[in-house]
């Protein structure tokens, strides 16, 4: 079944709703999706055909996202799920939503006035609710800590992402979210490598099957994009790749994508952007994410590439996560799951590779800040904890699913249709059946690429190569970029509390590097102002002393 060029757009109400509020928030999607279902205590609107499925008690209306339908026997929401449906069940009296085995449709619910009203986007549910919302101060510190929030917090504090594999209904009153054991939490790691990349290839050719040909292959230089782009290119599907900078001052990511497009005789496309866009496309990229991923504005050229393709994006979101590919987070210390809370605690600062953002503010914040996204980092994986695949459920459940995947269902998936097979059910319980230790140095690609036949799967990626000091213009620390920052950092809820050595990069730039640690937390802190500019006219008072705890 193919889709319309674009992330799945849904919306509707459990409860007693008001069906002309449910109809503002599918006007505010910008789609104008259709009801497929109402009743007198749920209705349902999407912006394409429900994909339909029943059982003896059961029967469901669902959309699917980052992978191409094909009917499948689907009897309960349970199956619907692992095979990637989100969506409403119809089960007797009752009804309720349900969330994909992956997480990666997002369902974001408020309660309001005898009803829970949900949608795939949050500015729609905040723009038409009858009274002045609230900022989550614990959601944004997750987001200056993590780059994103944790568990079902949001910027909003009205407004709850459902968890994957969860379901919600409303019951005596109130809203009932509920999480279910994952499948994947039930898969043992009991298999060789080998094994695990029989099953791996065979669900990667089930993925991608259905792609015709003519696709348009974002190609970085690591391994995970390489996946599917060799996968597709080796019999003719890829008509081209695309790469861009990643703007940190090196051709790092084109050098090592070129030589496998020309390998496969598949032209490559470099794609660029001009200084004087950065401060329209990093607000377009905020607003995108709906402010919940901290980062610049880097991969907006390929956003604007593939608008309005017809063929399928493929994306390789997830791969790296259950290939244990990711050095920076599968440690010794993170692996050592014999010492579950200590595995734990080390995954958390292992996630805070990119910058301890926190010191972007002044000092008195730093130990709220970390305590508070570590509590929350805590709740959210705890029940993972002792599994053998303790690391990689839980990088997924936070990091991937709260983070990455608003690249590629919100940043890219906005304007295009995106195909994400490293979330497939089938294709992530075979990498789970290796056991993280096997599968590191990147032994499971390997596997994987033999399988697939073309070579230049093999070629030399970005992963353990040396970066070399930035000798390019960063768009990033353009004058226009420096001049849009200025702006954001002074406008907002925390302009008077950031860190003196923040302010000093701010005013003399020329010459002297930032830290990572300054450059994420002025990332996340400009992503705040951002957003607290966009909602201030429906905001009750926002105060920073609260974000002290």
């Amino acid at each position: 079944m193919l889709a319309p060029h674009r992330a799945p757009l849904a919306c509707g109400a459990l409860g007693s709703y008001d069906r002309e509020r449910v109809l503002r928030i599918a006007a505010r999607l910008g789609c104008f999706p259709r009801p497929v279902h109402e009743d007198s205590g749920s209705i349902l609107l999407l912006d394409r055909e429900p994909i339909e499925w029943s059982g003896a008690r059961q029967r469901g209306l669902a959309w699917l996202e980052g992978e191409i339908w094909r009917p499948q026997p689907l009897t309960d929401w349970q199956a619907a799920a692992t095979h990637g449906l989100t969506g409403l069940v119809v089960d007797g009296r009752k009804r309720y939503l349900h969330t994909s085995l992956n997480g990666l449709a997002p369902v974001y619910w408020m309660e309001d006035g005898g009803a829970v009203y949900f949608a795939s986007r949050i500015d729609p549910l905040v723009r038409t609710a009858p009274r002045r919302l609230s900022i989550d101060w614990q959601a944004w510190a997750a987001i200056v800590a993590m780059r994103h929030p944790l568990g079902e917090r949001t910027p909003f504090a009205e407004v709850r992402r459902l968890p994957n594999h969860a379901t919600l209904r409303r019951r005596l009153g109130r809203a009932r979210p509920r999480s279910h054991t994952w499948p994947w939490e039930e898969v043992e790691p009991r298999a060789t490598v080998a094994a695990a990349a029989d099953g791996v290839a065979a669900a990667l050719e089930s993925c991608l099957a259905p792609v015709e040909g003519d696709v348009v292959c974002p190609l970085s230089g690591g391994r995970d994009s390489r996946l599917l782009f060799v996968a597709l290119a080796r019999d003719g599907r890829a008509a081209s790749a695309i790469t861009v900078s990643d703007d940190e001052g090196a051709t790092h990511e084109e050098q090592f994508a070129a030589p496998v497009a020309a390998a496969l005789g598949v032209p490559l496309e470099r794609l660029e952007a001009a200084a004087a866009e950065y401060a329209a496309d990093w607000e377009e990229r905020a607003r995108r994410v709906e402010y919940q991923f901290a980062d610049h504005a880097w991969l907006m050229p390929v956003a604007r590439r593939i608008e309005g393709l017809a063929t399928p994006v493929p994306d390789g979101f997830g791969i790296d996560v259950f290939f244990c590919a990711g050095r920076h987070f599968y440690t010794d210390e993170t692996l050592d799951t014999r010492d579950d809370g200590r595995a734990a605690r080390a995954m958390f600062d292992r996630l805070r590779r990119y910058g301890i953002a926190h010191r972007a503010l002044a000092p008195e914040f730093h130990g709220p800040v970390e305590a508070s996204a570590w509590e929350q980092y805590r709740a959210a994986t705890e029940r993972f904890q002792g599994h053998p695949s303790q690391p990689i459920l839980s990088l997924y459940g936070t990091r991937s699913v709260r983070g990455v995947s608003a690249y590629s269902t919100a940043l890219l998936g906005s304007r295009a249709r995106m195909l994400m097979p490293g979330a497939n059910g089938a294709l992530a319980a075979a990498a789970l059946e290796a056991s993280p230790h096997d599968k590191l140095g990147g032994v499971l690609y390997d596997e994987v690429f033999r399988r697939l036949g073309p070579a230049a799967g093999l070629l030399p990626s970005t992963t353990g190569a040396p970066r070399q000091a930035p000798y390019l213009p960063r768009r990033w620390r353009s004058a226009q970029a420096l001049a849009f920052y200025r702006r954001s950092l002074a406008d907002g809820p925390l302009a008077p509390y950031l860190a003196p050595e923040l302010l000093g990069w701010l005013e003399a730039p020329e010459g002297i590097e930032l830290s990572g640690d300054l450059r994420m937390g002025m990332e996340a802190v400009s992503m705040l102002h951002a957003w607290w500019r966009r909602y201030r006219d429906i905001l009750v008072e926002v105060d920073p002393a609260e974000l002290l705890g």
